[in-house]
């Protein structure tokens, strides 16, 4: 009996370490900062998300592929997500507005393009994407990040 209990004392020490393990690795950053960790998913569109977005359209131009999802803050209605895609030569920008109930026309919109660009503005960066399947010649601004509070 004695032995039954020394093993399930050994047992509760031996998960209790082993939780607070996981807790002590899951909240912490590992000494990374955001900007060395590559992040992918952008949600605070502040100077280190606009950082991010500026490396993905040189990524691109120098023949490099990349990936971010962009959840831009919500102003009206509900969130509209971007998903980009890039391999170097094409890139791929998907808009998902299905979370949106104020939109007239919900649904997901991909733009098939060759080239993406960034216009920095003294009160924010526009982000253009060129060469667009069945938009011609036309350059379609995509998204805009306000430089506010920077």
């Amino acid at each position: 009996m004695n032995g039954a209990k020394i093993t399930i004392a050994v047992l509760a020490v031996t998960v209790a370490a082993l939780a607070a393990a996981l807790t002590v690795t899951l909240t912490s950053d590992g000494g990374e900062s955001r900007r060395e960790k590559k992040q992918f998913v952008l949600h605070r569109f502040d100077r280190q998300d606009a950082e991010r977005l500026n490396e993905m359209v040189g990524r691109h131009a120098d023949g490099k592929g990349d990936y971010l999802m962009l959840i831009p803050p919500i102003v009206d209605g509900g969130y509209w997500i971007h998903d980009v895609h890039s391999d170097g030569r094409n890139i791929t920008w998907t808009v998902d507005n299905t979370r949106d109930g104020m939109s007239s026309q919900q649904g997901k919109t991909v733009y098939r393009c060759k080239a993406v660009s960034v216009d920095e503005q003294d009160e924010r960066y526009v982000y253009t994407l060129e060469q667009c399947e069945g938009y011609d010649e036309q350059s379609l601004p995509i998204l805009a990040v306000p430089k506010d509070g920077w």
